[in-house]
């Protein structure tokens, strides 16, 4: 019966360390697509901050990027209500995305689902520079 009992321990310990070691080596790849490509399609922002301060009650923005260098902007109110769309051109060097009416947007960090933009506005109370950061999720 002991052996039995270290036959079952052992399979099971070295089935728990296959498969750590496994999982640990998927974790480890790093992701080579570049920016260009993970950037293409429909991105929606889920948060926003002005300055460093996560603002709520505000709506959300889209962003559908295409390969041939145009971007359809669109804005919503936060119950979902259509305000404006926008179409632009874009092009990403560096990090950097440059909209022709936008201006330049930073690409903080882009990964096949997420991405963080950050850029400046000026405030159209106090004529203030504000620095925004939008979360968006692929959509």
């Amino acid at each position: 019966m002991k052996n039995n009992n270290i036959y079952w321990l052992l399979l099971s310990a070295l089935l728990s360390f296959v498969l750590y070691s496994c999982g640990s080596k998927n974790d480890e790849t790093p992701n080579n697509t570049p920016p260009e490509e993970l950037i293409i399609g429909k991105w929606q922002s889920v948060v926003h901050r002005e300055d460093g301060n996560v603002v709520s009650g505000e709506g959300y923005r889209e962003f559908e990027f295409d390969e041939d260098g145009t971007v359809l902007i669109a804005e919503f109110e936060e119950d979902g209500s259509p305000i404006e769309d926008n179409e632009d051109n874009w092009t990403l060097d560096d990090m950097r995305i440059e909209f022709a009416d936008e201006g330049i947007y930073d690409l903080i960090n882009i990964t096949a689902d997420s991405m963080t933009l950050e850029y400046d506005r000026t405030d159209n109370f106090s004529g203030a520079i504000i620095r925004h950061s939008d979360d968006f999720l692929k959509q």
